[in-house]
Formats: structure tokens, C-alpha cells, sequence
């Protein structure tokens, strides 16, 4: 085995609830992603409810029990993969949100992106994930250690409730429960809709799946990445908002001005562009 993955896999098992920076909150090692908490005037804004029922309740649990109990006010969907909203419904009730007393938040396409992968290519996803997860081999050091990203899939019921207001430009901004929020969509990148947020109060870019500690597969059975479109945004997050500490939906956060820095330009933007030119030139000889 990679000695780089054996070392992800090691830190992958550091898991529990963590700080991330000020008002800034995550649960790491319940699901494959993870599920962060930006804590509000009165109650919290949940960035991704992870892929299950079960994971994001248990999530949320670990999070009453030491932060307390606070009303959620809104959901935010990084991009339309389901390990970033399945769990929605084990946080917030659909009444809530046609009521307006929660609001859901997410890229422009979300709902055509979702369906689309999950529903009328569902069977053909599940057994793609079963194979690329490895959920079928033995959990030693032989078989299954981790998923890259995160320990691994959760398993239960997967869920979903539609946003009730779409991001549809790069530099539109919204005030929830008096965090301010600025927003980059990302299309076509790690997935067809998806977007940055970055929190000014927190010196915080919140960079979902665009950035992590590992090296995303540029053509994927589900349909080809485009390297090139991936590397724009992130060299654009990397310009004029990775000051402080860059959490993100995956892996574990960067802290401090040059490691948020460091992560915008390495894990993505470079990594993409490297990968995009050795195919070209490859295919090109």
C-alpha cells in the first residue's frame, strides 16, 4: 500500500467533534464527508447532513451533547453527490422548511444533477460505489483501510428535501441568522453543480469537495471531471479568499493563512492541471 494513503487512512480514524475556528464546527468519521456547523445568532447552519439518516443523527447528537441544543435555521448543500445531503431528514423536518423556518440552500442544477445521478442512474451508482468502496473486502491491511477521502460510507436511508433558494452567480451573498456568506459557484468541477462559500466574519472558505487531501479521478465512470474548469475556481479561492482556514466537506481542514493557501493551489488547482496535461500529452505521443 501507498505509504501517502496508509498516513490519510491514519488521520481518517481521528474522529469525534472538533472546532474548527471561531463559531466554526465539525463531526469528522461518521460518514464518508463530513458535516460542519456554522453556529448563528440563535441557532445553527448545517453545511452538508452527510449520506444517511443515521449518520447525521448521530452527528447531530454529539453536537447537542457538548455545544447544546439550538434549532437548525438552515441547510446548505455543497454540490449534488448524495453523501452531502442524504442526510437531511435526520436534521430537519419538511414542514420546517415549507413553513420557512428552515431555509436549504444549494448550486444552481442541484435538483436536475441529484435525480439524475441517483434515481435514474441509482442502480448502476450503487454498484459502482460498492466496487470503488470496497465494501465488500475485509477491513485489515490486506483489504480495506479507508476510503481516501473519509473511513467510509455510511449505510441506512438515504433522503433528500429540494432547496428552497438556489446560488446562481459567483459574488451573491446571504445573511442567515447574522453570518454573512459569499458564494462561488464551481459547475463542472468535482461535480456538475457545485459551490464555494466563504464566511468574511470567520476568515473561513468552506471549499466542499474543490479541495482535499487527496487526488480526485479526472475521468470517472459516472462521466469525465473537467480538469480544466476545476483549476479556474480554485486558483480564483486562492486569490482572494484562503486567508484563514480553509474546512471542507471532505478530509480534514488547513488552518492559518499559508496552509489554506497551500490547499487551494496544491490539492486542486495544480493537481488537476497536472493531470489534465498528462493525459493530453500521453494520448498525444
Amino acid at each position: 500500500m501507498n505509504p501517502s494513503l496508509w498516513r490519510q487512512a491514519q488521520l481518517n480514524m481521528i474522529y469525534g467533534l472538533f472546532k474548527v475556528t471561531e463559531r466554526v464546527y465539525q463531526v469528522r468519521g461518521f460518514d464518508l464527508a463530513n458535516i460542519t456547523y456554522i453556529k448563528g445568532d440563535r441557532g445553527w447552519i448545517v453545511m452538508d447532513p452527510l449520506l444517511t439518516i443515521e449518520s447525521a443523527k448521530a452527528a447531530h447528537a454529539l453536537v447537542k451533547q457538548h455545544l447544546g441544543d439550538r434549532p437548525i435555521v438552515a441547510v446548505i448543500y455543497s454540490h449534488s453527490h448524495p453523501d452531502h445531503y442524504g442526510g437531511v431528514r435526520g436534521l430537519v423536518d419538511e414542514a420546517d422548511v415549507r413553513s420557512g423556518r428552515v431555509r436549504i440552500i444549494a448550486p444552481e442544477g442541484f435538483m436536475a444533477h441529484a435525480v439524475s445521478e441517483m434515481v435514474l442512474a441509482g442502480s448502476a451508482m450503487a454498484r459502482r460505489a460498492a466496487y470503488m468502496y470496497g465494501m465488500f473486502l475485509p477491513r485489515d491491511a490486506q483489504g480495506n483501510v479507508g476510503s481516501g477521502l473519509g473511513i467510509a460510507n455510511a449505510t441506512g436511508t438515504v433522503s433528500l428535501i429540494a432547496p428552497t433558494q438556489s446560488i446562481t452567480k459567483t459574488g451573491q451573498e446571504l445573511v442567515i441568522d447574522g453570518v454573512k456568506m459569499v458564494f462561488q459557484l464551481t459547475p463542472d468541477t468535482e461535480a456538475p453543480a457545485e459551490m464555494n462559500t466563504y464566511f468574511p466574519q470567520f476568515k473561513a472558505m468552506w471549499m466542499a469537495e474543490n479541495a482535499t487531501h487527496t487526488l480526485h479521478n479526472i475521468q470517472t465512470l459516472r462521466g469525465p471531471r473537467s480538469a480544466t474548469r476545476w483549476r479556474g475556481p480554485s486558483t480564483c479561492s486562492r486569490r482572494s479568499s484562503c486567508t484563514a482556514t480553509g474546512p471542507r466537506s471532505s478530509s480534514r481542514p488547513t488552518t492559518g493563512r499559508c496552509g489554506a493557501r497551500r490547499t487551494c493551489a496544491t490539492t486542486s488547482r495544480s493537481s488537476a492541471t497536472s493531470t489534465s496535461t498528462s493525459t493530453i500529452n500521453r494520448c498525444t505521443c
